[in-house]
Order: structure tokens, then C-alpha cells, then sequence
């Protein structure tokens, strides 16, 4: 059983990395509408801290999933960077999450783009291919105050945008259950 996720895994991260190769020209994001609840995880980031995405409820959350290889994934961070700097005030949290196999990998990406937003390790890509099942990178989920995806956004994404801040202002004035 342990072989066939080993196995799995590799699969999924092969077709990301074919993906990221694939759409290495593009500059947008393909929105695909999501109504789910976000399936919880719990991960660390490079301190140790452990996340929980349920300590997160009556937030908006968003997951860029990413690895350092990933051009794409790189180019995005200073727009990520830009979004949470605007909206974490307004009760968004964006939470990077890398499917490296190694902190120093991420460590060295982040000191060539530095990243404002907490960085967590998905080593083993559990929560990227198992838990939301995804299959290309750089990979945004929008989840709004109740825990519910609202979108997945899957390539680079330009979170800069004035339909993206409206998008997130949206999500902060609405009301939590």
C-alpha cells in the first residue's frame, strides 16, 4: 500500500511538472468555480509552527500551492506578497504551501523572492495530491470565511488585480455563519 501512494505521488508530481513546463508562457489563471468544504490539514512551516486550516475558520484563506523549480510559482509571489500585505489587516490569509522535498530548496528560493506570507512543507505532497487532489502548479484555492472552497485557481494568477482585490473584498464583507 505504502509503494502504491509512493508510486501515486511521483505520478501527480511528474504531470505538475509537465503542466508547469506546458504553461511556462502563461500569464493568467485558469478560475475553476469549487463549492466544497476545504478539506483540513495540518502542516509546519520552516520555524516549526504547526497550521491547522480549521485554526483559520471566520477568515478568508487562500493556499498557493507551489515548489521552487516552478518559474510560475516564483513569479507570482511578489503579487501574493502584495495581497496579503493589503488584505491581511481585512482578515485574509494566504499560506503558502510547497511540495519541495527540502527546506533548503524553499530557503534558497526565498532569498532570491522573498516571501511576506507564512511558508509551509508539504514533503510528501499529501495535502497538494491527496487531500485536494491537484495536479498542476502554481495552484491558488480561494476559501471564504466558513471553510468552503470558492475557487481554484490553477496557473499564475495576478493577485495585483483590481477584479482580484474586488473578488477579495467581496469575501471580507461577507458575513460568517
Amino acid at each position: 500500500m505504502e509503494r502504491r501512494k509512493y508510486i501515486m505521488r511521483t505520478v501527480l508530481l511528474l504531470i505538475a511538472l509537465c503542466l508547469s513546463i506546458h504553461h511556462a508562457e502563461t500569464v493568467y489563471a485558469e478560475t475553476v468555480a469549487h463549492s466544497g468544504k476545504a478539506p483540513d490539514f495540518t502542516l509546519h512551516d520552516l520555524q516549526g509552527v504547526r497550521h491547522r486550516l480549521s485554526d483559520y475558520v471566520g477568515k478568508v484563506v487562500l493556499i498557493n500551492f507551489w515548489a521552487s523549480w516552478c518559474k510560475e510559482c516564483v513569479a507570482e509571489i511578489p503579487s501574493l506578497n502584495s495581497l496579503y500585505k493589503r488584505f491581511r489587516d481585512k482578515g485574509v490569509v494566504v499560506l503558502g504551501v510547497s511540495i519541495d522535498r527540502h527546506n533548503e530548496e524553499i530557503r534558497k528560493s526565498m532569498q532570491k523572492v522573498p516571501v511576506a506570507y507564512p511558508v509551509l512543507v508539504d514533503r510528501d505532497s499529501e495535502v497538494f495530491s491527496e487531500k485536494y487532489t491537484l495536479i498542476g502548479l502554481p495552484t491558488t484555492v480561494v476559501i471564504d470565511k466558513n471553510g468552503y472552497i470558492t475557487d481554484k485557481l490553477i496557473g499564475r494568477s495576478d493577485f495585483g488585480s483590481a477584479a482580484f482585490a474586488k473578488k477579495m473584498d467581496i469575501l471580507v464583507r461577507k458575513k460568517s455563519r
